[in-house]
């Protein structure tokens, strides 16, 4: 009897512990309801789990009858733990809504190859265009703080050392490089005294100097075309900026919170006389600022984008040298000039590779100045307004084709008083501009590629064609070799004299649209030849060759010794021709560049040629940003200068340019330029900068914030270069006016969070 109980109760606890339920369910966002994929669904009573599927679901089975202890995690969201009875056979459901908790994780560098230029994320090309990306930017060696303009110099593209007064692309003057941002135009987008773009590097995703196409009719450019692309929002506030002793600036860009509106804005000052002296007269005063903003959204089956960018500059210095401290001479050399554009775009496709764009714009510059000099006192006042629009239809298929039609007007006013009550020399022109353009790009096979592009304005009754042709071969996966021919023209010219030192603190063109008036429409005509090799993944070697003409150039500088022109300009023609090298190569811990370029450049008018300021025959410039660790950085950058020419100066003038430990920038005097253009064989320049940069990540609860310290020492060779020779008003002499002692040239720290 004993035996056959002892059975039963056996065979009752093997029924039983046999038999068993399940546990189902579906886990969910408790703020949005919907499925949550990967949570982990244990019993830590029985060491049993199970992970919810793409749906949510999941399934805990044979579970023993009886209470359990059910936990829910998943990454993200908060934890949750639950009692359930679970019945002896059947499944008991368990639904469950888990509430989002951002998780704060500690940040993590990881360092892929350094962006540096010419290498950052852009595919192999003949090396026609000169592209950077933002992140290029910032690892630039050669830059203490990111510069856009600065950061594609080099090679084919000059720009004057320490303060340069424009952008020179392939031997022209800083007149025939046109800008666009976002494709609408920016007139005069330079600051002076310490900093050079006046577009905030921070809102710059990438910039891209190209030959002039008869596909960009707006940017009414010669030698060259720098478009800039604002960066695209991202989808929550991120905010960054920087605070250092030449300039603060601040960017923040993500949604709206409405219509899928998302925006950028930034703003920026620059700081010229932020540590001088207050009581010396010689130093540089006066403010600089710019601001953007952008707008983009979804708009009629298309997307829309908004377009405002701002920039104002003002500064004055003691219009004498000999008394630099005020009260002996009071009087002030001003200077002042605006830039003002505002545009949109909208674009949808109107088939599946057919693409339909609007765009419409406004932009506008002005600019004033008050030069002193030893008999009289004149007044400047320019203006320049452009407004147009544009339609354009492109296609993409086996080849790529565009065409378009653009409408322009196109005001200038330029006058010169003695006082703002008289009249002097004034000058009104008026030149609407209608623009039929189209463009063709095709494969030919066995690496051979073409694209073509043409023209036609209509400029005060007379036709001008443009045209651009290019032919691309791809000799192997790592050679290109590209050769283009461009002929293109130039409706507006600059009245500045571009020989006179005050452009080093007064950069921005002072342009006369040709309307009748006298003013001649420049032409060019631009053969170039250029190869990239990329041998390895790391490195790229790139070639250029180019030969220019130039006609119906407007010559201010044969007219006059003042800083822009009183009235009167000559016809003039030009010829340039170079050659330049480049170098990019970039690890897990360094990016190094280096460009080479050689020039020959003049200008002639009537029977005499001289060689501008801005046609240095030999420019080398090299640098290398090294990593030690993922959060510090180290650059070494290298300027070097052979074969400068520059035109003299007359009369007493002081000059310092910006540093730290000379308090700043100095400007005294009003110079006039010597009689000998281009007459003044300048000793070789040569500048080595050193800088470091830390960073430090500080948890900010659910954010993460960078803040960086950064610091650059300019000329640690103690090398005196020159900038130009003047002579001395007593004895007659030339005298070497220096450039930028051993000095730091800038402290500061950046932030983004």
């Amino acid at each position: 009897m004993t035996v056959w109980l002892l059975g039963v109760v056996r065979s009752l606890v093997a029924v039983q512990a046999a038999a068993g339920g399940s546990v189902v369910g579906t886990v969910t966002d408790a703020a949005t309801g919907a499925p949550i994929s990967g949570a982990v669904v244990a019993l830590a009573d029985l060491h049993r789990t199970a992970v919810s599927d793409a749906n949510g679901r999941y399934v805990v089975r044979d579970i023993p009858a009886g209470p359990q202890h059910v936990s829910v995690r998943r990454i993200g969201f908060a934890p949750r733990v639950l009692d359930a009875l679970v019945p002896r056979l059947g499944d008991v459901v368990i639904d469950i809504a888990l509430e989002p908790l951002p998780v704060h994780l500690q940040a993590v560098d990881v360092h892929p190859s350094v962006e540096i230029r010419g290498l950052d994320d852009t595919a192999l090309s003949g090396g026609l265009d000169r592209t950077v990306t933002q992140a290029a930017i910032r690892n630039h060696p050669l830059l203490s703080e990111p510069d856009a303009f600065l950061a594609v110099t080099g090679g084919s593209v000059v720009a004057s050392p320490e303060t340069p007064n424009g952008l020179h692309v392939r031997g022209g003057a800083s007149d025939q490089t046109g800008f666009l941002l976002d494709g609408i135009p920016v007139l005069s987008p330079y600051h002076a005294a310490g900093t050079f773009s006046a577009w905030n590097p921070d809102a710059i995703e990438r910039l891209v100097v190209s030959p002039p196409s008869p596909a960009q009719p707006a940017a009414d450019a010669l030698s060259g075309v720098v478009e800039g692309t604002t960066r695209v929002p991202t989808d929550r506030l991120v905010a960054q900026g920087s605070f250092s002793t030449t300039q603060a600036r601040a960017t923040i860009d993500g949604p709206l919170g409405f219509g899928g509106v998302r925006f950028l804005a930034s703003v920026r000052s620059v700081f010229p006389g932020f540590v001088a002296p207050k009581h010396e007269a010689s130093y540089l005063d006066g403010n600089t600022h710019d601001a953007l903003l952008t707008l983009s959204f979804p708009l009629g089956g298309g997307r829309a984008h908004v377009l405002g960018y701002a920039s104002t500059n003002a500064l004055d210095a003691s219009a004498s040298a000999r008394d630099s401290i005020a009260p002996f001479d009071s009087r002030r050399n001003a200077f002042s000039w605006d830039a003002r554009s505002v545009g949109a775009a909208w674009s949808r496709a109107v088939a599946a590779s057919t693409r339909l764009t609007v765009r419409s714009w406004h932009a506008e510059s002005d600019a004033r100045a008050r030069w002193n000099s030893d008999t009289v006192s004149e007044r400047l006042a320019a203006n320049r307004r452009d407004e147009g629009a544009v339609a354009m239809v492109d296609h993409a298929g086996a080849s790529t084709s565009a065409a378009g039609l653009e409408v322009r007007r196109s005001l200038t006013d330029y006058g010169i008083s003695e006082t703002e009550a008289t009249a002097g020399f004034v000058m009104h022109s008026r030149a609407p501009v209608i623009t039929l353009f189209g463009s063709h790009a095709r494969a030919l096979g066995a690496g051979l590629a073409t694209r073509l592009a043409g023209s036609a304005s209509t400029v005060s009754g007379h036709v001008y064609a443009r045209s651009y042709a290019e032919l691309r071969w791809a000799t192997s996966p790592s050679v290109t070799v590209t050769t283009a021919y461009v002929h293109a023209h130039q409706v507006a010219q600059t009245l500045r004299n571009a020989e006179s030192i005050v452009g080093e603190i007064f950069p921005v063109d002072l342009y006369v649209v040709s309307s009748g008036n006298g003013v001649p429409v420049a032409r060019s005509d631009d053969v170039i030849l250029s190869a990239a090799y990329r041998p390895l993944d790391g490195v790229r070697f790139g070639v250029q060759v180019y030969s220019r003409t130039l006609g119906g150039l407007a010559l201010v500088a044969p007219t006059t010794d003042a800083p822009f022109s009183q009235g009167r300009f000559v016809p003039g023609a030009g010829a340039s021709e170079g050659v330049s090298l480049d170098v990019a190569a970039r690890g897990a811990r360094y990016g190094f560049v280096a460009s080479y370029g050689w020039q020959r450049g003049s200008l002639e008018y009537r029977d005499t040629s001289f060689v501008p300021g801005y046609a240095t025959t030999h420019l080398l410039e090299t640098g290398v940003i090294v990593f030690p660790s993922a959060t510090s950085s180290v650059r070494i950058g290298i300027i070097g200068a052979a074969g400068r020419h520059a035109t003299g100066v007359s009369g007493a003038f002081e000059w310092e340019a910006c540093n730290l430990l000379d308090r700043g920038c100095e400007f005294a005097g009003s110079p006039r330029t010597a009689p000998a253009l281009g007459g003044v064989s300048i000793p070789p320049y040569l500048r080595v900068d050193v800088g470091a940069r830390k960073h430090w990540h500080i948890d900010m609860g659910r954010h993460d914030a960078l803040v960086a310290l950064f610091a650059t020492v300019t000329n640690v060779l103690g090398r005196p270069n020159v900038l130009t020779l003047a002579s001395d008003p007593t004895s007659r002499e030339p005298v070497a006016i220096g450039m930028r002692p051993l000095a730091p040239l800038a402290i500061g720290l950046d932030w983004q969070f």
